[in-house]
């Protein structure tokens, strides 16, 4: 079974390695379910199965239920049960088959390693693109988006922000000189690449990954490193908005809270809209619809939305989705299912929290710091964009499975058996 549990590993650290190129569905299939048949397998061979329960599992239940039950109100049913299917069976499937296939630390800081590697490929291609296509670097005249989006950048902006909190914190846990060199190379290519994507939403996460870490940094009473954090995060934001390169954000004219809910979705968006106003009229275009009924779902996919809400008036600035994922579950789910999307959500940053709080072990203390870093990013970027899906959320599971499975599984299996 040692040869069984070499290849889960092999073909996950595969699909690490493919989740950010684009055009690699068949290879990611195979790189998925692969190992989720030879785990079956390694259950079935040594029948010592031990169901490890997080504290995920309701959540996900009732999630999946809302989530089924739209398919009754559904504008397309067949698209909301491909959805459910493609958007979250095999997301949690992927969890649970990285949660049980890791059966050791090692096998956990080796996908990290490819994760890693991975980031500096993609970066370094993100750079040839960029430079390929004249972009510069203090203006928008191109955005880099590696092997995923080239020319777009957002997918890849929330890559680098995904990946950059894991490569930070293991420069703060990890003793290795060598290893820390790599990794500070790691994180200086990864944040020149996400520069470049010149995505806002991409940047404001990071800013906020860096305000978070210093809190957390202090908490460990590691003080001069989170005053450095402060200080360049200051430093950062001048510059960004001294050189006007917050995209659009230093010429629109925002409106007031007040003047929002007033105004029309073809009002805020104009004849000629910015990226900016496009999202802002596709919110106010949701959020009418969802006022109507609160409570109605309109069938779970995220593309479902256009399909909806699109006519004559506002076809020029209506997306497929709403690119914000939060009123785009309450527009599929009703308030409902945001509540419990909410809470799903809740219970995978508090987790992580308790763990890093309660735990005196290095790595568990890693893994939880860099799960709720990058999940502060994560759902920033999910605010401004309807990421939660595809590789994105593949990925995002993914992690959440091996940080759980140092955290959680593998310290509570030795806990077993020490007890028996």
């Amino acid at each position: 079974m040692k040869q069984v549990d070499k290849i889960i590993i092999i073909f996950l650290s595969i699909l690490i390695l493919v989740l950010p190129v684009a055009h690699t569905a068949t290879i990611r299939s195979i790189a998925l379910w692969t190992p989720f048949i030879l785990l079956i397998l390694r259950f079935y061979r040594e029948k010592n199965f031990k169901f490890i329960k997080t504290s995920f599992e309701v959540p996900f239940l009732v999630f999946f239920v809302i989530a089924l039950l739209s398919f009754f109100t559904s504008v397309n049913p067949k698209e909301t049960i491909k959805e459910i299917r493609g958007e979250l069976i095999t997301p949690i499937l992927l969890f649970y088959l990285v949660y049980y296939a890791i059966k050791k630390e090692e096998n956990a800081l080796l996908l990290m390693r490819v994760l890693f590697f991975s980031s500096i490929i993609f970066s370094l291609y993100s750079f040839y693109d960029f430079y390929r296509n004249g972009g510069n670097w203090f203006s928008v005249t191109y955005k880099a988006g590696g092997f995923r989006d080239p020319g777009g950048g957002e997918v890849a902006a929330l890559y680098h922000t995904m990946v950059i909190p894991f490569i930070f914190w293991g420069l703060i846990y990890l003793q290795d000189k060598k290893q820390k060199f790599f990794l500070i190379l790691a994180l200086v290519i990864n944040l020149l690449a996400l520069h470049i994507t010149f995505v806002r939403a991409g940047i404001i996460a990071l800013g906020l990954h860096v305000f978070f870490s210093s809190l957390l940094l202090l908490k460990e009473k590691k003080f001069f490193i989170s005053l450095l954090l402060v200080i360049l995060l200051s430093i950062l934001t001048f510059v960004y908005i001294e050189k006007k390169m917050f995209r659009e954000m230093h010429t629109e004219r925002i409106p007031s809270i007040s003047e929002y809910f007033k105004m029309k979705p073809e009002e805020i968006a104009g004849y000629n809209p910015s990226s900016m106003k496009q999202r802002l009229a596709m919110w106010k275009t949701a959020i009418d619809k969802i006022s109507e009924n609160p409570f109605y779902p309109h069938g779970y996919g995220r593309f479902l939305f256009g399909k909806t809400v699109r006519n004559e008036n506002n076809k020029h600035f209506i997306y497929p989705q709403t690119h914000n994922t939060f009123i785009g579950i309450a527009f599929e789910l009703g308030i409902q299912g945001l509540i419990v999307f909410l809470w799903m959500i809740t219970a995978f940053f508090i987790v992580c929290l308790k763990y890093w709080l309660k735990s005196q072990d290095t790595l568990i203390k890693y893994f939880s710091a860099s799960l709720m870093t990058m999940m502060v990013g994560y759902w920033v970027n999910n605010f401004f964009g309807s990421f939660d899906g595809d590789d994105s959320k593949l990925l995002f599971m993914m992690l959440l499975g091996i940080g759980m499975a140092v955290m959680h599984r593998i310290p509570r299996e030795r806990e077993i058996v020490h007890q028996q």
